[in-house]
């Protein structure tokens, strides 16, 4: 089977075209040495074995990625390549194409989003193109899968033809000037892209600077002689780029949107109508269905002892359907999270939040594994990798458990609803931006502190805006709830008879229907001291909270299940130790599983224990300083009246 290395810019298409080639026949794995996933997946027809390569704008390498893909291609050398190119900016992407000439691999083009140029004025030649490059050029939709037909018969001559690398330098003024050092020890090149250290050493001269000059000088000029534009309108991308990336409101529109998406997802009452939002409409649907599953499961078996019910409606329907019942509400926000991704409003936002990020200490880049964090602090942990400087990427391994989880969401959810049932989206909305400033607290302080260094810039394709494909929607919204239900079938189920057992069981292994005399509780008092100052773990329940913290550092929603097999959340909070709380769940030390990804890729034990006392040493003081000044100033207010 042939070797298809799928190499491009960033944001060209090149994955989709991976996907609508290889279906879902497609692995993950790390690249050989470092931690970079690796796409690998074989071409529907089975003649090729497809590798994604990570974007790049040329062969030389800055980040972790990029060095992936030079090693690749120089080192395991495929079979074929098959560059992908966005044909809105053919001019920037035939760069990498010089580079990529001079390999003696057999290689396609790819032009990708022609329908685009040609609604911005943009015709390309594709004939003239192929024949001034010297290799086919095939027009293809990455999206639709559109000239797949054409692209296998162009790849399959391209390989039976195979091809002796060339370099579009050769007849410029700079090729005279190389060419008698070049025929002096042609031993000591290692390619003209990746520097020539033996020749600045021969005389002073910047060749670097000079052969990027003549490779976009070519890109330039064939540009020019395959490229008829012709007059356009203003695309409506360029008239919402206005409005989205105003430099005054640009930021306040994106925190505006973030509100709308909340407010859409946890309102009890959407836009003041007294209807739920689709969010907690669909929630409700699903808790209602779990009872109902729960009621016909027990009519099932009449005669089973009283434990059996008790494990099966209070430990099992209790704690784990608990948690499911709030997939729903999830799934609605990954839904509009994704929904502006896939839209391109993301991008925008990466490029609006590049300043005031780089004033922190981290590029704009940082961003999007920020942005990940939001659904699940692991893949963010590792998409951290695709950052260049180990500043940046220190830092933001630290902050992203600051940035709240999908797994948190089931509780924000339960105790709105119980104590703040008219103001669930803004509560919520809140605390996410609660913890969006206590990162950007320590990212300054961790800046300044801890890690210095200059930050590189930040390069981002700006995709047009365009509707969502609903297929890519309902592909992410399944992924999303097959790993919400596995873990719901693993770790939750799992905690839930865990806690169910300790919650039955006495210290001495005798059963008991009073949970207040069980393992359970006794643990749950001799940890209360630590959470009493905020203001959860005193009581006669107090206890309870201080449980179900512990239960949550094996999955997040396990919490809102230990509570489910505890009685609910009814008489443990108070609005104030219930607001504690959350901000509490929401800064404390992530799940095992974030832990063990932040573990990886950092491999050192120091780091590892600086996280852990960073992320409970922020819970814990930011608790009680929002319990403690919101008790004084409500028993300040009170005394007023």
């Amino acid at each position: 089977m042939n070797k298809l290395g799928l190499v491009g810019n960033p944001n060209c298409g090149k994955s989709a075209l991976f996907n609508a080639l290889t279906g879902s026949d497609a692995r993950v794995g790390n690249w050989p040495g470092v931690t970079v996933e690796r796409k690998e997946g074989v071409w529907e027809t089975g003649e090729y074995l497809c590798i994604d390569l990570p974007g790049v704008y040329s062969l030389s390498p800055y980040t972790l990625e990029e060095r992936a893909t030079v090693q690749y291609i120089l080192e395991e050398e495929p079979d074929i390549l098959l560059q992908v190119v966005d044909s809105t900016v053919l001019e920037r992407s035939l760069f990498l194409t010089t580079q990529l000439l001079e390999l003696d691999i057999p290689m396609v083009l790819a032009l990708n989003m022609m329908d685009i140029a040609q609604r911005q004025g943009v015709f390309i030649d594709t004939d003239k193109l192929s024949e001034m490059l010297g290799i086919p050029v095939v027009v293809i939709s990455a999206i639709s899968g559109e000239g797949k037909g054409e692209l296998a018969k162009n790849l399959h001559m391209a390989l039976q033809k195979g091809r002796k690398g060339y370099t579009v330098l050769q007849g410029d003024k700079l090729w005279a000037k190389m060419k008698p050092l070049i025929q002096r020890d042609l031993n000591e090149i290692q390619g003209l892209f990746t520097g020539m250290r033996w020749l600045e050493n021969e005389e002073k001269f910047d060749w670097e600077g000079e052969i990027a000059s003549a490779r976009y000088g070519f890109s330039v000029s064939c540009c020019h002689n395959v490229i008829t534009n012709k007059a356009a309108k203003a695309s409506p991308t360029e008239k919402l780029d206005k409005v989205f990336l105003h430099p005054v409101w640009g930021i306040p529109l994106f925190f505006g949107c973030m509100a709308l998406v909340f407010h859409m997802t946890f309102s009890v009452s959407f836009l003041g109508t007294g209807i739920p939002s689709p969010g907690v409409f669909f929630r409700q649907g699903a808790e209602y269905g779990m009872e109902m599953l729960r009621d016909i499961v027990i009519r099932f078996f009449p005669q089973m002892p009283y434990w059996g019910r008790a494990l099966l409606s209070e430990g099992i329907f209790g704690g784990m359907g608990k948690a499911v019942s709030y997939l729903p509400q999830i799934l609605c926000l990954f839904f509009w999270l994704t929904f502006l991704e896939d839209s391109g409003y993301m991008a925008r936002a990466a490029f609006l939040l590049d300043k005031p990020m780089r004033k922190l200490g981290i590029s704009g880049r940082a961003f999007l594994p920020l942005l990940t964090g939001f659904g699940c602090s692991v893949p963010a942990m590792m998409s951290v990798r695709t950052l260049e400087q180990e500043k940046s990427r220190r830092i933001t391994r630290l902050i992203i458990p600051f940035f709240s989880c999908g797994a948190k969401l089931p509780l924000y959810a339960l105790l709105v609803e119980l104590l703040f049932p008219q103001m669930g989206g803004t509560v919520i909305f809140s605390l996410y931006c609660g913890g969006i400033l206590i990162a950007i607290f320590w990212a300054l302080v961790l800046e300044k502190r801890f890690y210095r260094g200059q930050e590189a810039p930040f390069i981002m394709e700006m995709p047009p805006y365009h509707l969502p494909r609903w297929n890519n929607l309902m592909r992410t919204l399944g992924r999303r709830g097959e790993e919400y239900l596995t873990k719901a079938a693993t770790v939750i189920l799992s905690a839930s008879i865990i806690i169910w057992l300790a919650s039955h069981v006495t210290v001495d292994f005798q059963m008991t229907e009073y949970s207040s005399e069980s393992i359970l509780a006794y643990i749950g008092r001799g940890i209360s001291p630590i959470f009493a100052p905020l203001g959860f773990g005193g009581g006669e329940n107090g206890w309870k909270a201080s449980a179900a913290i512990l239960s949550g550092f094996a999955a997040k929603e396990a919490v809102v299940s230990s509570l489910g097999v505890l009685g609910g959340a009814e008489g443990i909070f108070t609005p104030i130790s219930a607001i504690s709380f959350m901000v509490f769940h929401l800064l404390s030390i992530p799940c095992m599983a974030a832990v063990s990804a932040f573990w990886c890729e950092e491999k050192k034990g120091r780091n590892l224990l600086f996280a852990l006392c960073l992320w409970f040493f922020t819970a814990w003081v930011t608790a009680f300083l929002v319990y403690q000044i919101s008790r004084f100033v409500g028993i300040a207010f009170f005394n007023f009246l």
